[in-house]
């Protein structure tokens, strides 16, 4: 168990958020801001196709489901950062996904950060 397993989960959710969001100086880091955008973007564009054909919260649920390669890829990336361990992400994937799931249901042109 490290340090940050002490974290509050909030806390540590917001550091890897800011971890994929920031510039990095490593080519292993860059990969981790390419794999959250990556994930979003499938979310993004799932959520987009099955919003159409049925509500909001089950386009949500498909998104989810789809995209999990693409959250796991993310998820695998940020627990090789010296900051986090595969512990601390598994401890915190459910806040994420939830976070995920506000983000998909706020309004079209909400700008709130994943």
């Amino acid at each position: 168990m490290t340090k940050l397993s002490r974290v509050p989960a909030a806390v540590l959710l917001a550091a890897m958020v800011l971890l994929s969001a920031i510039p990095q100086a490593s080519a292993e880091d860059s990969d981790v801001g390419a794999l959250h955008a990556a994930w979003r973007g499938c979310l993004h564009r799932n959520f987009g196709l099955q919003s159409v054909l049925t509500s909001r919260v089950l386009a949500v649920e498909s998104a989810l489901k789809s995209c999990r390669g693409s959250e796991g890829a993310y998820l695998s990336a940020l627990s090789t950062s010296p900051l986090v361990d595969g512990e601390d992400v598994a401890r915190v994937r459910p806040a994420l996904i939830q976070r995920a799931k506000f983000w998909l249901l706020q309004k079209p042109n909400a700008t709130r950060p994943l």
